[in-house]
């Protein structure tokens, strides 16, 4: 059974299909290197620039427990792989800014504290 496995087809087609989604993306004339990358993604990403060393090659291959071990904190780790990935995906590449809490708190609790907030109101009148 074991022995089976190892030669089908399906895991030959798999092995195929994960190389093609890794591939490296030639710099443009937008995105020439990786500072400049970094710089465009924003979110203080271009602080790692060193950590990178600027090879365009690092930032293609250097995936999560890479950047773990050089130091990358896990929110900047995520939001640069996933602008990689669109990178790699030929979508534009843009910052997307950190969501903003509700001044009434998050979903769970908005109802109270909005009912909270209403009767401090009245109770100031």
């Amino acid at each position: 059974m074991l022995f089976r496995r190892l030669f089908s087809s399906s895991v030959i087609v798999q092995a195929a299909s994960k190389t093609s989604l890794r591939k490296t993306v030639k710099p443009s004339e937008e995105i020439p290197d990786v500072n400049a990358f970094l710089g465009r993604i924003g979110r203080k990403c271009d602080e790692f620039t060193d950590t990178y060393e600027n090879k365009w090659d690092n930032l293609f291959t250097w995936g999560g427990p890479v950047l773990k071990e050089k130091g990358i904190p896990i929110q900047q780790r995520r939001y640069i792989l996933n602008q990689v990935e669109k990178l790699r995906k030929g979508e534009e590449i843009k910052e997307i800014k950190k969501g903003k809490k509700s001044f009434f708190g998050g979903e769970r609790k908005r109802k109270e504290t909005i009912a909270k907030w209403r009767a401090e109101q009245r109770n100031a009148e």
